[in-house]
């Protein structure tokens, strides 16, 4: 499957998508917004934490305190726009948008509203620690992403934002992030899940699989999510914009 119709897939019109995780997040919602708006949809982006502003440079952006605020940058006619609280230039960051003003829009049917709900400092895997993930209650699916440079290396804190409570989830004994390891963060309540609703979808993008080591990992944990806990995902490849495996329905 090319990247194109998995985004088709996972993204319909007139949804709200949220993206929580590590290893590619606000280049998964770049990817995604190029890809929808390519095809007439309109999309606009936001977050409920805090967005690097390099991360998001060239898209047109509105400062929206207010639901009214809000409605019109999702009205206006732009292809893709970004919707953020304040820019906050000591940071280099967008501070978010209160997740009252998300859950209170009703996404046109001709539009998608991409969310990003937390952060991982850079590191490819991450637990949440207790504030996190902000996901709006009006979310139809959450996407979970895992970076793979993260596989078979060392439960630490390099490779794995807030590791400690890691080791809460994971087997006894663990020491790696091998495929059981990254399966039961990515299914845990604690872990990956944590936040999502009922009736909220949910789909694990396993990023970063342009490394050729630790793709078999990656397989590896799509089929033990699959099998164990009836949860289907993605290996892929953002940079390459390559799907090499999916359990997608």
């Amino acid at each position: 499957m090319e990247l194109p119709e998995l985004v088709r897939r996972l993204f319909p019109p007139g949804a709200v998508c949220t993206f929580i995780g590590a290893g590619g997040k606000s280049t998964a919602m770049r990817a995604a917004a190029r890809i929808l708006s390519a095809r007439g949809i309109r999309v606009r982006m936001t977050t409920t934490t805090r967005v690097g502003v390099s991360e998001f440079m060239g898209y047109p952006v509105s400062l929206a305190g207010t639901a009214a605020e809000v409605l019109r940058a999702c009205d206006d006619p732009e292809p893709v726009r970004l919707i953020v609280a304040e820019e906050l230039p000591a940071q280099g960051k967008y501070a978010g948008l209160d997740p009252s003003l998300v859950e209170g829009l009703t996404i046109r049917a001709d539009s998608i509203l991409l969310v990003e709900g937390d952060g991982s400092r850079r590191r490819p895997l991450k637990v949440p620690t207790h504030r996190e993930p902000v996901i709006p209650a009006s979310t139809s699916m959450v996407l979970a992403l895992m970076g793979a440079s993260g596989f078979n290396e060392p439960i630490d804190e390099e490779h794995c934002y807030n590791h400690e409570a890691a080791f809460g989830i994971l087997a006894p004994g663990a020491r790696r992030f091998d495929a059981a390891c990254v399966a039961a963060l990515a299914s845990s309540p604690t872990g990956s899940r944590k936040g999502v609703m009922p009736g909220m979808g949910y789909h694990v993008l396993l990023n970063q699989a342009d490394l050729t080591d630790k793709r078999a990992i990656g397989s590896d944990a799509l089929r033990i999510l699959l099998t164990t806990q009836g949860i289907r995902g993605s290996l892929l490849s953002l940079r390459q914009e390559a799907v090499y495996e999916t359990t997608v329905a």
